[in-house]
């Protein structure tokens, strides 16, 4: 594992236009990284291609084994230990030239214009960060921080289960020292025999209840506005409405 291939491993992940640098690397978080992976394989999962040909479905494999690789190579260095390989000191924050004031831009939609670039909609159920990257008017860049935005301001699962009187602050201290095979407090919960499936699963359904709606995100950078993010709602309510009805459709039967 040396820089050179973690930074090629973040590029896989965030994108090329990140700024990526060692301190990138040192600042570099889990949740983050949890995040833009999840955001990857909403895009090139190889199962959202089932219904394809087996050539296509065999080369989304082939695109989606690098995002794979990149994100456990990063989780590796993650680990604590090799973090303190790479950073046994912290290092100095790279001088930057100061920025130049950027021209005012009279509304969203000319704030976007460096991003707009459509791509084809799939035929599956789509979130609304997702429709609008689909339909080129965020960036990946701006999809991830809009994510990473999004489950910051989620009040955290624990403390919603102390007020519910599920658990105890101390189960929950418990429960985020647990070392078990899942990096998620419900699933932790589980398998400490804390909560029940049933219980984590209204306890995730409350909790995003309670999170920003991620076109906010857009339309406090300027990127939509207000407008514009009823009129995206309405365009995706229609997109995942005749998504699901095609797939109730019977298929012909086969001989």
């Amino acid at each position: 594992m040396t820089e050179s291939s973690l930074l090629d491993a973040c590029r896989t992940l965030f994108g090329d236009d990140i700024n990526l640098n060692r301190d990138f690397l040192f600042y570099l978080q889990p949740s983050g990284v949890k995040v833009a992976y999840r955001a990857q394989a909403k895009l090139n999962h190889p199962d959202l291609f089932n219904d394809s040909p087996p050539q296509v479905r065999l080369q989304q494999t082939e695109r989606f084994r690098p995002i794979h690789d990149a994100y456990h190579l990063i989780k590796g260095f993650l680990d604590q230990h090799h973090r303190r390989d790479f950073f046994p000191h912290k290092p100095q924050p790279t001088r930057q030239p100061a920025p130049r004031r950027p021209a005012a831009r009279s509304t969203a939609r000319d704030a976007s214009e460096t991003h707009r670039h459509s791509r084809p909609v799939p035929t599956i159920p789509l979130e609304f960060g997702m429709f609008c990257y689909y339909l080129g008017r965020i960036s990946y860049k701006d999809l991830i921080e809009a994510l990473i935005w999004q489950r910051r301001q989620r009040p955290m699962m624990g403390a919603i289960a102390v007020r519910w009187g599920w658990l105890t602050d101390r189960q929950v201290t418990q429960v985020g020292k647990h070392r078990g095979g899942s990096l998620r407090f419900g699933r932790k919960s589980i398998e400490l025999g804390l909560l029940s499936q049933l219980q984590v699963d209204a306890l995730v359904r409350h909790q995003r209840t309670l999170q920003q709606k991620i076109g906010q995100y857009f339309i406090d950078k300027g990127l939509i506005t207000e407008q514009e993010a009823d009129q995206l709602a309405s365009q995706l309510q229609n997109h995942n409405r005749q998504v699901l009805a095609r797939n109730r459709r019977p298929r012909p039967a086969t001989f």
